[in-house]
């Protein structure tokens, strides 16, 4: 790995499936969307916010943005990086979270939820708001999201104890849309799209550059060109594409990603995707 970072003058990968924030690139809608979120947290009144948008599209660092940017002496986060459990399940979670020293938890629901409200009272005398992140929130279970809004209820001289945000793919509005108690108590919705062109090109560069690179110059344009419409703008699939292209150039010992390049790493994945196809099909008839 060593040769593979000398030859592309990086001192890390840069394009790893990882949710490091220090590759965070900060494109207008993905500002945007951190700053409405910052809104909501400061705000405390708005009990329920929602992140969405398309596989890859960049949600989950994000909200890993907002976690980190909140001041830990005025919130306390709770991140939940799965949410397709039952009530009982994400409530025992949230619960350990925020006592993880806690020997023991209330049997009852009831007694869980007041345990809950208890703590959340206790954190905002010391002045402090509890957000709790609800990740891949399209698979709540509907009778767990109805049971979700007890929790906008607790509230203290007036105001929300807590906050939830939840994250996911577009069915999650769906879902909300078939909640009206809870659809109606969402305060802030942002919907997160692809990249533009110019910002796959400045993603790249971006990403680069906080891996050691000192401007990022390492795709040719007509490159990035390619490599926007091939990963339609995605930032998750501009990474898997990407990675390739600097393996593939690095073995052929080539000091930029070409087009060339990433013409033979589209092929390569095209060819794979059919075979994958073919033994699905082959697998379905056995």
């Amino acid at each position: 790995m060593s040769d593979f970072l000398q030859h592309w003058q990086l001192t890390t990968k840069p394009f790893e499936a990882t949710w490091d924030t220090r590759f965070y690139y900060r494109s207008p809608q993905h500002q945007e969307a951190l700053d409405r979120l910052l809104y909501l947290a400061s705000e405390r009144t708005m009990s329920v916010g929602m992140l969405t948008g398309d596989i890859g599209c960049g949600k989950t660092i994000t909200s890993a943005m907002l976690a980190q940017s909140l001041d830990p002496c005025a919130f306390v986060v709770v991140s939940c990086e799965n949410s397709g459990f039952s009530f009982d399940e994400l409530l025992q979670y949230i619960l350990w979270q925020l006592e993880p020293d806690a020997d023991h938890l209330p049997e009852s629901k009831f007694g869980r939820c007041e345990h809950l409200k208890a703590l959340c009272e206790s954190a905002a005398e010391r002045g402090r708001h509890v957000i709790i992140l609800l990740d891949e929130a399209q698979d709540i279970p509907e009778e767990t999201l109805r049971q979700l809004g007890w929790l906008t209820n607790f509230n203290g001289n007036g105001r929300p104890l807590l906050t939830l945000l939840m994250i996911g793919q577009p069915p999650l509005r769906r879902l909300v849309n078939s909640n009206q108690a809870i659809q109606q108590r969402i305060g802030l919705r942002f919907h997160l799209m692809p990249l533009t062109e110019t910002d796959t090109a400045a993603y790249v560069a971006h990403r680069l550059k906080a891996a050691g690179h000192a401007d990022g110059s390492v795709f040719e344009a007509d490159a990035l060109v390619q490599l926007h419409h091939l990963s339609r703008g995605i930032p998750r699939e501009i990474n898997r594409t990407a990675k390739l292209c600097l393996e593939h150039a690095w073995a052929s010992g080539d000091e930029k990603v070409s087009a060339q390049a990433l013409h033979d790493v589209a092929c390569d994945l095209y060819r794979q995707d059919q075979l994958l196809g073919m033994s699905t099909v082959l697998s379905c008839a056995t």
